[in-house]
């Protein structure tokens, strides 16, 4: 599990981004298995026509972005002047032990091992290379490689990633770009109105928040513990091919990030004709439906908590939450046993908007 602790000045303790080579690495990881990223479809499609030649490498080095994906890619990644071809150069200039142990901890079982563990301890790293000899002969002598010489596989993998930048992404980026910093001035927004974690809560249900402790939680394997302070800020990097991961970098030395969907470019929203705003309203238009919105404003809740809460029977609260639900205004996850409710903040956001700008329709 990773927590990360916000002091009550928080909103100075953080900064948002985008990044080009970031984005264009979370698209490669897309095309390594497109069948767990139905919104990039359309992306996928549209790489069919790439060149077979470059096709073929974003395949045979697709293990750089399968699964892990390196922090050396964030580079630069808080500059917002800095493009594609600034951050490729920092990436070159970074030391070689930093490039083989992110290298490698893309091939090892992360769970048990990290690639600094292989870089930094030679009894480790012999041990790891021994199992893959056995299991897997090719993955071994790759390790191996990388971890004598990082700099010919990271100069394969970032002319891959150059190529496929020239070839499709440069112009896919400047479609996209603009939304992610759209994004970002949202999220900013909502922050200055309503604080951090009203923000974070359009995160979910990739995160748990505790907003009484100020607290952030992602499963992960393993377990890291932080203060976010002036001093070890965290950056959110707004991604529309991140999605439906929310990544974390928090190893040193590399700096606090979380790479997170943009609200605009998740899954798609709904829309905002006046019948549809007709039934948002008709499901707010209930004081029990109002006092669940007043209680999911914090934090995720249950039916059954949600019906202590309110003085009603669950199966009263379940039809109410189900109005909700129906119109977009809450949604819901499984944890365990239980279905959580969450609050839609988008939603809402939405149907403030659509009641500010309405217009007169043709007869009216």
């Amino acid at each position: 599990m990773i927590t990360l602790r916000f002091a009550e000045t928080a909103e100075e303790d953080i900064a948002f981004s985008v990044s080009p080579l970031l984005e264009a690495v979370h698209s490669w990881h897309v095309l390594t298995d497109p069948g767990h990223h139905a919104l990039h479809v359309p992306w996928v499609r549209r790489c069919r026509r790439l060149p077979a030649a470059l096709r073929g490498r974003i395949r045979e080095h697709g293990f750089v972005v399968a699964d892990y994906i390196p922090a050396f890619f964030e580079s630069r990644a808080d500059g917002h002047h800095t493009d594609f071809a600034d951050q490729l150069t920092a990436v070159r200039a970074l030391p070689p032990a930093l490039l083989a142990a992110e290298l490698a901890q893309t091939l090892i079982d992360t769970t048990r091992h990290t690639g600094h563990d292989l870089v930094n301890d030679p009894a480790t790293r012999e041990a790891v290379l021994a199992q893959y000899r056995h299991s897997d002969p090719g993955r071994a002598a790759r390790l191996e490689s990388i971890l004598t010489d990082p700099l010919p596989a990271l100069d394969d993998a970032l002319t891959v990633v150059e190529d496929y930048w020239n070839a499709a992404f440069a112009e896919e980026w400047e479609r996209i770009e603009p939304s992610l910093y759209e994004s970002i001035a949202r999220a900013g927004t909502r922050i200055a109105h309503q604080g951090l974690f009203p923000m974070l809560r359009t995160l979910a249900p990739q995160i748990r928040l505790d907003p009484g402790r100020r607290t952030l939680r992602l499963d992960r394997p393993h377990e890291h513990d932080i203060t976010v302070t002036r001093e070890r800020p965290v950056t959110f990097t707004a991604s529309h091919y991140v999605w439906p991961h929310v990544r974390v970098t928090c190893d040193t030395p590399w700096p606090l990030r979380i790479t997170y969907p943009a609200p605009p470019l998740s899954p798609a929203l709904r829309p905002t004709g006046q019948e549809d705003t007709l039934t948002a309203l008709r499901a707010l238009a209930a004081a029990p439906r109002l006092q669940i919105i007043t209680h999911l404003t914090t934090q995720s809740r249950s039916t059954q908590e949600l019906a202590t809460l309110l003085g009603l029977s669950t199966s009263v609260t379940s039809r109410h939450l189900h109005q909700l639900t129906q119109a977009g205004i809450t949604t819901t996850q499984r944890e365990g046993y239980y279905v959580l409710y969450t609050l839609n903040p988008t939603r809402l956001d939405q149907i403030a908007t659509a009641l500010t700008t309405l217009t007169p329709q043709p007869g009216d």
